[in-house]
Parts: structure tokens; C-alpha cells; sequence
């Protein structure tokens, strides 16, 4: 582990720079650089890439990679911030611009896009004392360029690098396995969709950013994936590179890495109608550039190269409105790569980790409430598959429970289907005869609603 002394010293001056930072309704509660790692690249200048972040036991982190590996940092209390450990990647040094990590089952996952190196899983259960790797190894995949992981299923999915798009099981940690080579195993896929940049999955439906378009594929059947989807020519088309969906599955937010070209919101109600019902963008100056974009509830958190982090409330997509903006960088705006990088706004304390590739880890908080409860257990109720041609399974995670309504509500609002759950654990609802479409399947009444959208198609 660090030296706690070491990391005071690195820390010196940090605060003088933040305070000309510029801002709107966002301020700083901490920052971390260290200038005596090796510069990746000398065009992009970068010592830092990808940021997580990790809450377990009362306690929060924030994981940042960097030219050198992985550092770890206990964020609970944002101004006495300690790195509690560092691991090193496989390969590091100049030539180092990507690391990418997920977390899953208490394990965090790590590939990298550049030289000989590995998929790295590490056990965060010791934290805060350290960090445990329980596999590196190169033989599943020595390079990858993003990668994404469906916490239900177990399933982690890597884009770009040696193995380009495949498909792991990660139902052990420790010991992931091969699903699919989706480019060696169908003949279609360098055609019909190619290259992928980065992807987003929700329950087996995978949002491919593939650079030139945006294609959504069905995986239920990883042999036999259906695309269901497209969006292959759209106003202020750049280079597709990231998205995420809102936690009911009606919006989509998707960043072209181009310089000028706007945040897009798609409507993702219907996979096989998508539509862009409106733009984002900074303003600041045409070569702002839109990074990488994630949802909390209606809000957008978005890492805008030399912009910093940028904040907008959706609940209206067709006018969202900028509530917040923080610049993590002063180097000024041009024809290139500075600043933010990557954003985690999903800490249950609410406070945002950035990273930024020349200026490190910032610990942002925004000046109105945006603290995420803790969940205190599993979700009330799983209603899956969220893409059907008719059978969908309703399960409650209630100890307890008195016969509760279901509904099945149409695009236009009308009631077309009631169901009761009785005192069972779990029901089969046949949706088979109502036309393909989207769909809101609500549990209870009342507080107490739970509320989930899926999709009927005939067509798979």
C-alpha cells in the first residue's frame, strides 16, 4: 500500500489550482495527481484514464487506472481522502492511454488496450486494508477496449482490443469463461455491425456503439443474437463511441467523440423505432468533445473532454435543462485530447468521481441534493425477459405479501391486461396475443408501485 506520507506529499498545491477552476452549481471536495508517473502518450500528455467507483460496509472508494495500474482511494469522508493501495497492470508506461474496469459481485474487472496485457480481476472485499487479484491472465483476452458487464445475468461483454466483441461468464469471478466470439463465430458481424467501440446491457439487450451507427442486439440466445435495432444515419453524426440508458429504459444517451457534435437523447422505448427527441451539448467552444454519459434517475452525467463534467435534468427530454458543470482541466480548447475522461455519479453519498487524463482523481459534489439511498436489499420485484414474444416472469423478493395487481399499460396509457399475484413467490404472465410493441408492467399500487417497461416482438 501507498504511504499515506507519500500521498500528502504528492498532494501539495492542489488546492490553490482548484480554486480558478471553472464552475456552475458543482464544487470540488478533492483532487489527486501524481506528477511522477510516466506520461502514456506525449501527443495526449495522459498519466490517468477510466474512474469507478466501489460503496461496501459504510464505506466509499474511488478506483482510478492510471499509466502505471490501478489505484484505490477511501473516499468516505472526500477531504481526508487516503489511497489505500495500488496494483499494477500488466503493462504500463509510454504507450499506455486505455484501462477500463467494471465492478461486479464485490470483484472489479480491468482489461487494457495497449502491449502484452491481461484481463485483471480483483477482490475488493479486504478494502479498505487492500485490494486481493484473484486472476491476471492473457489467454481469454490480452487487450480490450471497453468492456461491460450485466450484473443479473453474469456476463461481461469486451469491445475492441484482441478478442474484439466477445461474451464471458463471470458467474465466478476468479475464473471467467467464454461465451462467444461474436466476429470469429458469425460471418454476418463484420459486416452487419463491426467493429464496437463500447457497448451498454440490460438484461441481454446490448446497445453497441460500432463507430459509424448504433445497433441493438438481442443475446438471450448468446449462439444466436438477433439485431433488433438500428440507428445508422442521424444529424451531427460523428464517431460513435458511448452510451447508457435511464433506469426505466426510455431514454438513451449517446456521445459522438467528434469534436462539436452534440449528446444525443434517443427514444428507447421501441429497439426497432429509434428516434433522437434532442441534443446536449457544453457550448463552450466547437472542439468540445462529449466523452462518456451515464443516467442517475433523469439526470445526465457526462465527462466532457476540456470541458470537465457537465450535469443536465431529462425528465423533459424534448427541452433538458444544464443544471450543473464543473472544469477538471484549464488547458484551453483545441484540436486534440484534454481533460475529463470518465464519470461515476453512483455513490450512495451522491458525490461524483471524475477522472481527468492530465489532472487525476476529483471528488465533486453538486450543490443540490443528488445522494442515491443505499438499497437496503434486493429490488421489491423482477419482471424479465425485458424483450419477449410473449412469456414474462413476475417475481417479488418480499418476504410477505398480500395478493397484489399487475397491470399491463399500452404506449397510448390504456390498461390492456390485469393479472393478480396472489401469495407466490412468482407468476408467468402470457402476453402473447397483444400486438408488438412497448409495454409498462406495474406491480402494487399506491408508494408501493413498482413499475417496468418490456418489449413484444414477434420478430426474433
Amino acid at each position: 500500500m501507498l504511504n499515506r506520507f507519500l500521498l500528502l506529499f504528492v498532494m501539495i498545491g492542489v488546492g490553490d489550482i482548484a480554486v480558478a477552476q471553472d464552475s456552475l452549481n458543482v464544487h470540488h471536495l478533492f483532487n489527486w495527481q501524481d506528477t511522477t508517473l510516466p506520461i502514456g502518450d506525449g501527443g495526449l500528455q495522459n498519466r490517468y484514464n477510466e474512474v469507478w467507483g466501489y460503496a461496501a460496509n459504510g464505506r466509499e472508494y474511488a478506483i482510478i487506472g492510471s499509466t502505471t495500474g490501478m489505484h484505490f482511494f477511501d473516499v468516505t469522508e472526500p477531504t481526508l481522502t487516503v489511497q489505500v493501495d495500488h496494483v499494477p497492470g500488466r503493462f504500463g508506461g509510454a504507450g499506455l492511454v486505455h484501462r477500463d474496469m467494471r465492478v461486479y459481485a464485490d470483484h472489479l474487472f480491468v482489461v487494457c488496450d495497449e502491449g502484452p496485457s491481461s484481463l485483471q480481476v480483483m477482490d475488493l472485499r479486504y478494502l479498505p486494508d487492500s485490494v486481493h487479484v484473484v486472476y491476471d491472465d492473457n489467454t481469454l483476452l490480452a487487450r480490450a477496449h471497453n468492456i461491460e458487464i450485466d450484473t443479473v445475468n453474469a456476463r461481461m461483454y469486451t469491445c475492441g482490443g484482441s478478442s474484439q466483441f466477445s461474451i464471458y461468464s463471470i458467474a465466478d469471478p476468479a475464473s471467467p469463461e467464454l461465451l462467444m466470439d461474436c466476429e470469429a463465430y458469425f460471418p454476418w458481424w463484420s459486416n452487419a455491425i463491426g467493429y464496437v467501440h463500447d457497448c451498454f446491457v440490460r438484461d441481454n439487450i446490448v446497445w453497441l456503439n460500432d463507430q459509424d451507427a448504433l445497433h441493438v442486439v438481442d443475446f438471450n440466445d448468446v449462439e444466436n443474437p438477433v439485431i433488433i435495432g438500428a440507428l445508422t444515419s442521424y444529424p451531427d453524426q460523428g464517431y460513435n463511441h458511448s452510451g447508457w440508458m435511464n433506469d426505466v429504459g426510455t431514454l438513451y444517451v449517446m456521445a459522438d467523440e467528434t469534436h462539436g457534435s452534440p449528446l444525443k437523447l434517443i427514444d428507447a422505448t421501441d429497439p426497432s423505432d429509434l428516434n433522437i427527441i434532442s441534443t446536449l451539448t457544453s457550448g463552450v467552444d466547437p472542439t468540445s468533445i462529449a466523452h462518456n454519459p451515464f443516467f442517475t434517475g433523469d439526470r445526465v452525467h457526462v465527462a466532457y473532454y476540456y470541458d470537465g463534467y457537465w450535469l443536465w435534468d431529462a425528465s423533459n427530454p424534448e427541452l433538458p435543462e444544464l443544471l450543473g458543470y464543473y472544469d477538471t482541466n484549464l488547458a484551453p480548447n483545441a484540436n486534440g485530447f484534454r481533460g475529463a475522461w470518465g464519470v461515476y455519479p453512483y455513490l450512495p453519498s451522491g458525490n461524483i468521481l471524475v477522472s481527468d487524463l492530465q489532472t487525476g482523481l476529483w471528488v465533486l459534489a453538486y450543490d443540490a441534493p443528488t445522494g442515491i439511498q443505499p438499497a437496503s436489499g434486493p429490488p421489491p420485484f423482477r419482471i424479465a425477459p425485458t424483450l419477449t414474444t410473449g412469456s414474462i416472469r413476475v417475481q417479488t423478493f418480499k418476504e410477505e405479501h398480500t395478493a397484489l395487481p399487475i397491470e399491463v399499460i399500452n404506449a397510448t396509457g390504456a390498461i390492456v391486461r390485469s393479472f393478480t399475484l396472489a401469495a407466490v413467490n412468482s407468476m408467468e404472465l402470457d402476453l402473447s396475443d397483444l400486438a408488438d410493441g412497448s409495454y409498462l408492467i406495474t406491480v402494487g399500487k399506491g408508494s408501493d408501485r413498482y413499475t417496468q417497461r418490456v418489449i413484444k416482438s414477434s420478430a426474433r
